[in-house]
């Protein structure tokens, strides 16, 4: 058991340098091309400079999803990954996704919606015993 006022350190996770991106739309699943998340593996492994062997890619077709009270198709994008984002990262990556977008989803360049997140190396938590 572990002393009152502890801090604890969880063991870093090797999966969490791996870019996890997730790709949710309201467009219908037949409106998704087939070959879509092999497309965008290869964008992001140029983009972000990462082994296309380790880029994770979800795609959430059917959803429902509002941009602005809006019902019109949209594809809300999170982006899951260290050492490749930052502010002019994610111009970079935003910039060739939203085409990416826009050429195979036929969406909009403004309904195209982002969330960029660096996970932590090291998280720590105090252990209080009551």
């Amino acid at each position: 058991m572990r002393n009152s006022n502890e801090e604890y350190e969880f063991p870093q996770k090797k999966h969490s340098r791996m870019p996890m991106v997730r790709v949710a739309t309201n467009l219908p699943d037949k409106d998704v091309p087939a070959n879509f998340e092999e497309r965008l593996t290869d964008l992001l492994a140029e983009s972000m400079n990462k082994p296309r062997n380790r880029i994770a890619i979800e795609v959430l077709a059917g959803q429902r999803i509002t941009h602005g009270a809006s019902r019109n198709p949209v594809a809300v994008i999170k982006v899951e990954s260290i050492g490749a984002l930052s502010a002019d990262d994610n111009i970079r990556h935003t910039q060739k996704i939203t085409q990416f977008c826009q050429d195979t989803l036929k969406l909009p360049k403004d309904k195209v919606c982002y969330s960029f997140f660096v996970p932590t190396r090291l998280c720590s938590v105090i252990v209080l015993k009551l």
